[in-house]
């Protein structure tokens, strides 16, 4: 496609840039405005028309019609196909962040195994850096926006978005500017439209290039910070994360920082969380806090040799259910199973052989407040006993106790009560498991 003797180099480089992708599919997330139009277009133009396809995220907002429209507009002209993928936006404390994670959900998933290549430009990068510098980011927010993350390519961050938009003009691409981006009640709209033109007029033309260059040797203090960091194996247990504790409090404070970042970018992806949700997850680990109160519900909390990050139960624990003898059940995530055995070992229940009614003699229901356990020479609190086989806080509030005649049996997992283990020789046996569902 032909464009003007003046835009020849912008549009080689552009090409050039695509190319450099590498082999292999290419998923272009086309907005509808010009950026991505133009990501598209060298896309088409640098690699084999097979390997291209595009993807339109379509928030429901008010202008989405429209900027659907001019993403099959653009698709259409360069033979791309397109995949529309619909996105419903959660509530957020943040418009602009719940709906990028959002996207960039959307986006990973309809693009399969292809990389998925974005718009983003130089002065996406300059605003990025502008942002993250007013809210007191360190060094990885201050980096800017990276040319490549996980599965996501930004061929166009050496590019301007007054050439980007003039090519696109040149090339007849049929772009719509989105509404939205001009709403300077956005922090991002009110640094593009208000905050850094004024400084580039201030300080001159060169400003988007010199904080870009800043970005650049950030980022690369960030990546050598990256290679000092402590391996650290994050791992996920019923809808928490846990932390091992050890390196967080061993580690220098700013790569235990990172540590931090690690598993709360887990628990809100991408996002490492605020500097005050850091800290406050290292209180933990270092035992300054028991707990700590994180954003959209959720907590950090100390458990065992780790953080625990987790929401508390907010629903109803299950409903009481029957345990059949023999038979097996499935409560929340525990599965417990019933059976008769030969002997008394341990965990297993006596009974007398004529009360014993088989199957509906075993009732499984959620600890509650006050629930007692039979023990040597008295009873104790359930919850005393959760407690000292290091059942953690966040499982006891569902944790199951096994009743029989109206009166508790067992605690899966921590304690048979005293009045099922007396045993005489009429009496019979039944064998009860726990296992992880």
């Amino acid at each position: 496609m032909a464009v003007s003797s003046g835009l020849n180099q912008l549009a080689s480089s552009l090409v050039e840039a695509a190319a450099a992708i590498g082999p292999g599919p290419v998923a272009v997330a086309l907005s509808g405005g010009p950026d991505s139009a133009v990501a598209a277009w060298a896309c088409v133009e640098a690699r084999p028309a097979s390997s291209v396809r595009a993807i339109h995220v379509d928030h429901g907002w008010e202008a989405s019609p429209q900027l659907r429209k001019a993403a099959h507009a653009v698709a259409d002209q360069l033979d791309l196909p397109l995949q529309v993928v619909p996105v419903s936006i959660p509530r957020g404390a943040s418009p602009e962040g719940t709906a990028r994670v959002a996207r960039l959900g959307a986006l990973a998933a309809a693009a399969g195994e292809a990389r998925v290549v974005t718009g983003h430009h130089a002065d996406d990068s300059a605003e990025t850096a502008l942002l993250n510098l007013f809210r007191g980011a360190g060094l990885t927010g201050l980096a800017g926006i990276p040319e490549e993350r996980g599965r996501f390519v930004r061929p166009l961050l050496a590019f301007r978005s007054a050439e980007l938009r003039e090519l696109a003009d040149a090339l007849g691409l049929p772009f719509m500017d989105d509404p939205a981006n001009y709403d300077v009640s956005l922090r991002r709209n009110l640094i593009r439209h208000r905050v850094l033109p004024e400084l580039t007029e201030l300080l001159g033309n060169g400003l988007v290039g010199n904080l870009n260059r800043a970005s650049a040797h950030l980022a690369a203090a960030d990546d050598y910070l990256e290679q000092l960091t402590p391996s650290l194996v994050i791992r996920e247990d019923e809808g928490a994360w846990l932390v091992p504790i050890a390196p967080l409090v061993t580690a220098p404070e700013v790569l235990a920082a990172r540590l931090a970042r690690a598993v709360l970018r887990k628990v809100n992806p991408p996002y490492p969380g605020t500097s005050r949700e850091v800290a406050a997850v290292l209180d933990v680990a270092r035992r300054s806090a028991v707990r700590a109160d994180l954003s959209s519900g959720w907590v950090a909390e100390q458990e065992g040799a780790y953080v625990a990050i987790y929401r508390p139960i907010a629903d109803a624990p299950p409903a009481p259910l029957q345990l059949p003898i023999p038979g097996s059940i499935t409560f929340g995530p525990h599965m417990l199973s019933a059976k008769l055995a030969a002997d008394g070992r341990r965990g297993h229940l006596s009974y007398d052989h004529a009360k014993l009614s088989v199957p509906g003699d075993l009732v499984v229901r959620a600890a509650l407040p006050g629930d007692r356990i039979d023990i040597p020479g008295g009873s104790k609190a359930v919850a005393d006993a959760l407690g000292e086989a290091a059942v953690p806080r966040r499982k006891r509030p569902a944790w199951p106790v096994v009743e029989s005649r109206a009166r508790i049996a067992w605690v899966p997992g921590v304690r048979v009560a005293t009045w099922v283990r007396q045993h005489s020789a009429h009496d019979i046996w039944v064998e009860l498991e726990r296992r992880t569902a």
